[in-house]
């Protein structure tokens, strides 16, 4: 995959996050549960990734190359559980603009530690100041976020929970 290809989709991929995360929160007061709301989001999406599958969306030897790995990789999925489920609990309170933020200066911060470190099978790529400032710009944003709303909340009688 080419480095524009590889931008486009990760662009995307947040783009959806942001779409899953509304539709997440939406269902989950619909159902008066997180929880339930994440877990009819996972099997809707196991079903869907399973009929990729099946229809021959991967040609390699799934479970020949399953047996090969290293059994800590498979929490990826729990993990992925515990982020739907956290972050549908919170956008109603946070919005979904804080949220997203918070979220992804927490991803940076994780990812600095585990691409300096080479943790976790990742290539070791040690942090500048560039990244660095990058992360404090990120949480200054956050932080001009939570502001705003914080001021739009006392001012409007409208809460701001539906950024």
């Amino acid at each position: 995959m080419n480095l524009l290809s590889a931008l486009l989709c990760a662009f995307s991929a947040g783009g959806l996050l942001s779409v899953g995360g509304a539709a997440n929160a939406r269902l989950a007061g619909s159902l008066r549960s997180a929880t339930a709301a994440a877990t009819i989001n996972f099997l809707v999406g196991a079903t869907a990734l399973s009929l990729l599958v099946s229809l021959g969306g991967y040609r390699a030897n799934i479970i020949e190359r399953l047996a090969g790995v290293p059994p800590w990789v498979l929490c990826g999925g729990v993990l992925g559980a515990f982020y739907v489920t956290l972050a549908t609990l919170v956008i109603p309170r946070l919005g979904l603009t804080a949220t997203t933020m918070t979220v992804v200066f927490s991803q940076l911060i994780g990812s600095l530690m585990i691409d300096h470190w080479g943790w976790l099978g990742v290539p070791q790529r040690p942090n500048g100041p560039g990244r660095w400032l990058a992360v404090l710009l990120l949480l200054l944003a956050v932080a001009l976020r939570r502001s705003e709303t914080s001021t739009s909340t006392a001012t409007s009688p409208r809460s701001s929970s539906h950024d």
